[in-house]
């Protein structure tokens, strides 16, 4: 069974607050200093998301607690939070238009409606933090550092999702999903909630399987696109103004 924390409860409060304003913190300061500085902020923004990346995993190990079907990266947050310091480290363009398209999002979604899956004893039946803590805080350093890095690299570092990139990133998904639930099939899992919903109410699952699988391909597609719209309209402005 897997610890959700119920919106607007003083924990979710707390937590949700305190993630955006390290948010807007990292991004107003990546905007305000030099460029050298920029980019060492940057640098250490990757490795601190990669450290806790890989130090969880050990950690759970440790503790008897890491299992196939909740600790291999193959949630859609999980592989976003790859991204996240993969991009903040090297700057690849294709790294960050997933990042931005299917990071934004679901880490919106993820910091509004938190669902522990690495361990129980995360969140106490009366809402309160439970025992695992360090589980706790690597929710919310993995998901705020998935957006964080998104606004990061967008308005710091000056980076862009591409013409036509909404689209293109949105097929590239569709075989992902495939190859995920052809390894749900094969190890009995349910990773990205291909095969089961999850407990907690989620803006992406509308109805029963396995028609909320589709609705929430339609919703990343149009979450895309939205995000692609600022940029979109200032592509079509320079071509039009270069006629």
């Amino acid at each position: 069974m897997h610890d959700t924390l119920a919106p607007l409860t003083p924990l979710w409060l707390k937590a949700l607050g305190a993630s955006l304003l390290v948010i807007a913190a990292l991004v107003l300061a990546g905007v305000r200093i030099g460029s050298k500085g920029r980019a060492r902020l940057a640098v250490i923004l990757g490795v601190f998301l990669l450290a806790s990346d890989l130090l969880i995993h050990p950690y759970l190990a440790s503790r008897g607690l890491w299992k196939i079907g909740t600790c291999l990266p193959l949630h859609l947050c999980d592989l976003t939070a790859i991204f996240s310091w993969v991009a903040l480290l090297w700057r690849n363009q294709k790294v960050y238009e997933c990042l931005f398209y299917w990071g934004i999002p679901g880490a919106i979604i993820s910091l509004a409606t938190p669902e522990f899956t690495l361990a129980p004893g995360v969140i106490n039946a009366d809402g309160t933090l439970g025992g695992e803590t360090l589980v706790f805080l690597h929710y919310y350093i993995a998901h705020g550092g998935i957006l964080a890095a998104a606004l990061y690299l967008t308005f710091a570092l000056g980076m862009r999702p591409g013409r036509g990139s909404w689209w293109k990133i949105s097929l590239l998904g569709q075989p992902m999903l495939l190859a995920i639930g052809m390894i749900n099939w094969i190890l009995g899992t349910n990773y990205v909630f291909l095969c089961e919903p999850p407990l907690v109410a989620s803006a992406l699952i509308i109805g029963d399987w396995p028609w909320y699988v589709l609705g929430m391909i339609i919703l990343m597609v149009v979450a895309s696109l939205i995000l692609y719209l600022p940029f979109g309209l200032k592509y079509h402005g320079d071509t039009t103004g270069g006629d």
